[in-house]
């Protein structure tokens, strides 16, 4: 009884480490950078970057403020290439009348599609120690 109890006690540490391989993370590196439209920063908005080929793996995003972002999160952005596509927010004045909810401000996404959801901008991200720095400079 002894022996059967250490044995699954046993097999349970070897299967354990085992599992802890299976289920890694890519590599990944911090990738962090300036975003520009048409000469001047983006001051709100959203950058992903989506996986490409056969690669997989999850997206990464970050938040645009004042032109620049970084993706740190779970150490950046996975190895390999990447879709990226932006997302920029400016302030609109909706005054809809007789409306019971004043909601406070709205924004919109001003950024043509082919910046976003039409986006063949790509990046290649390479395994390296430092940040990867990267600066988009998108044109109409």
């Amino acid at each position: 009884m002894i022996r059967s109890g250490l044995f699954i006690g046993l097999l349970s540490l070897v299967l354990s480490g085992c599992g802890a391989q299976l289920g890694d993370e890519p590599s990944r590196r911090v990738v962090q950078g300036t975003v520009i439209y048409e000469e001047a920063p983006i001051t709100d908005g959203l950058i992903r970057f989506t996986p490409l080929g056969e690669q997989g793996g999850p997206a990464s995003s970050a938040y645009i403020k004042n032109g620049t972002f970084i993706i740190d999160h779970k150490g950046g952005v996975p190895l390999g290439k990447h879709r990226v596509q932006v997302e920029a927010y400016r302030p609109v004045d909706k005054k809809v009348e007789d409306s019971p909810m004043d909601d406070g401000p709205s924004t919109e996404q001003y950024l043509p599609d082919e910046w976003n959801s039409a986006s063949t901008l790509e990046i290649q991200i390479e395994a390296g120690q430092e940040p990867l720095k990267h600066e988009f400079k998108l044109k109409k």
